[in-house]
């Protein structure tokens, strides 16, 4: 499977504390050697979106075998190790097997283990670093990202398998493309987006150099091959949990669960899935290729008995023949759907309390100063402010120098969609009170014209103008 395969979906990467989501529909396993050649890394994802933990990863021995001539394994890690060829991810394994390091631009979700750089010690987490300490960056005051990236200005054009680069590109400028980041006998050399080298001692498990000038040390790492991670890929089945099959009758999980709660399932394709309020149910999980789904997650409304259902699924052997036959287990998720009574008359006495709910809930929220614990902003200069405090100087920078704002301002990521997310554009807030008072947002995409407004007055206030906003609320003034 060739690298060009992979399909990733990026949100724009603003903010230190949001995760940048990707997903691929081929799904990496890794192989990585130390640099003596006697262990090797095997990384196992098993999900579809990454980095993630989702997975497991196991360290052998590549010159040792047992007794019926199978390589003698040395241990195992309840976690994937997630690479991608030509992506920003990267992992290495020592010389002893004991130590691995994981080292990653992007972050999905929070927590110990999923921090930009990992260090693990029999395998079991020892030692963790944002960026900003790992390569001692202050993301305030200049460009903080792990790995240097000049794809853009020396990469002519690229097919399957070779890169073509620029006839003004250096020898420099190729080693930089090439080797951004590579393990030398137990010492880790990465080069970060300011050209400047940290060094880490992958058996001692701690940094041994900092923000070393790379012009300083060309001459004497320019001849260096790193020894990339082998990476293949399996088509993730995109098989979902609703649809996940009793393999002695062939029924659907969600028809099971509707006869052991007694409520009618609505699938999202149906016609009538919007007209009613549906109890939902979260299920989240791996399915071996013995049939056993294991529940990572069970969630449900008050309405079901959740026991009753976790039983059945604990009891119940599953069809698994959509299972990749280069893996033994798949991370399944996504409930499709909901239930509702068979009763229509009781389905709609239902829906129209909900309705009620929502209607109190929303006018509720028009008063919070916080809202999931984020602070909401009341008007347009406190946007402004907030956003300064959140934003880091790549971010600012970004926006200073951009020629549209709409880039910004996507529907599918980005700035603005975070500001229509956390700051109640997109559920009912004072800050939307604010903008609907004064008649905008209310037209189809209202929302969007809302952050846009936020994202375009804010490029104005970076650029030196603080006032401004009063001459947009001046011209913008309340009409409710």
């Amino acid at each position: 499977m060739k690298k060009n395969h992979v399909i990733l979906f990026f949100s724009f990467f603003f903010f230190s504390n949001l995760y940048s989501q990707m997903s691929t529909e081929v799904v990496p396993i890794s192989e990585t050697y130390s640099s003596n050649g006697k262990f090797k890394l095997l990384s196992i994802s098993y999900d579809d979106e990454f980095p993630n933990l989702k997975g497991e990863s196991f360290v052998s021995y590549t010159q040792e075998y047992d007794s019926i001539g199978i390589r003698k394994k040395f241990y195992k890690i309840n976690r994937s190790f997630d690479v991608y060829e030509g992506n920003p991810f990267f992992t290495a394994i020592s010389n002893d097997g004991r130590k691995i390091i994981y080292i990653t631009n992007y972050i999905y979700e929070s927590g110990l283990e999923n921090k930009n750089i990992t260090y693990y010690v029999d395998g079991k987490i020892a030692k963790t670093y944002t960026t900003e300490e790992f390569i001692n960056c202050d993301k305030n005051k200049e460009k903080c990202e792990l790995f240097y990236d000049n794809q853009n200005q020396i990469i002519e054009g690229r097919n399957s398998t070779i890169k073509q680069y620029k006839g003004s590109a250096s020898d420099k400028d190729i080693f930089l493309n090439k080797s951004f980041v590579f393990n030398k006998n137990d010492t880790i050399y990465l080069i970060d987006s300011r050209k400047k080298i940290t060094l880490f001692d992958l058996i001692k498990g701690k940094i041994v150099g900092s923000k070393i000038d790379f012009d300083s040390i060309y001459s004497k790492i320019k001849y260096i091959e790193p020894i990339k991670s082998r990476v293949s890929y399996y088509n993730y089945p995109y098989k979902y949990v609703t649809d996940i099959q009793n393999s002695i009758n062939n029924e659907k999980l969600s028809a099971s669960i509707s006869k052991i709660v007694n409520l009618k399932f609505i699938s999202i394709n149906d016609s009538t899935f919007h007209k009613y309020k549906l109890f939902r149910i979260e299920l989240s999980g791996y399915m071996n290729r013995k049939g056993k789904f294991e529940i990572e997650n069970l969630e449900t409304d008050s309405i079901f008995d959740s026991k009753l259902i976790a039983n059945y699924i604990a009891t119940t052997t599953f069809k698994t023949e959509f299972i990749p036959r280069e893996i033994d287990k798949i991370y399944l998720k996504h409930f499709f759907g909901g239930y509702r009574s068979f009763d229509d008359k009781v389905a709609e006495q239902e829906t129209l309390k909900e309705k009620e709910r929502r209607r109190a809930d929303f006018k509720k929220r028009l008063k919070l100063e916080k809202i999931d614990n984020i602070y909401i902003p009341k008007n347009l200069n406190e946007c402004l402010t907030e956003l300064d405090k959140i934003l880091n100087f790549e971010s600012k920078k970004q926006l200073m120098e951009a020629t549209d704002s709409w880039e910004f301002n996507s529907h599918m990521g980005g700035l603005g969609m975070w500001i229509r997310n956390n700051w109640g554009i997109n559920g009912g807030s004072r800050l939307l009170k604010y903008f609907n008072d004064r008649s905008i947002g209310e037209e189809m995409f209202g929302n969007d014209a809302i952050s846009g407004v936020i994202i375009s007055q804010y490029i104005i206030w970076l650029k030196g103008d603080k006032r401004a906003w009063k001459k947009w609320e001046k011209q913008n003034s309340i009409k409710k």
